[in-house]
């Protein structure tokens, strides 16, 4: 690779780990809403998905 190659996906790299961190807990409240159907951010809850259950 050149360097202006490297120099740039060094530089995207930073980037997806800045915003990795700086949004973490609103990625893991999204993956905590996909397990439990409850959207919950710093203890408030902000939405409760109705899920339907199978009556067999």
């Amino acid at each position: 690779m050149t360097d202006e190659i490297s120099e740039i996906r060094n530089d995207l790299y930073k980037r997806a780990e800045f915003v990795i961190k700086a949004y973490k807990k609103y990625l893991d409240a999204l993956a905590e809403f996909d397990k439990t159907g409850v959207l919950k951010v710093d203890g408030k809850v902000l939405y409760v998905a109705k899920r339907e259950v199978n009556k067999d």
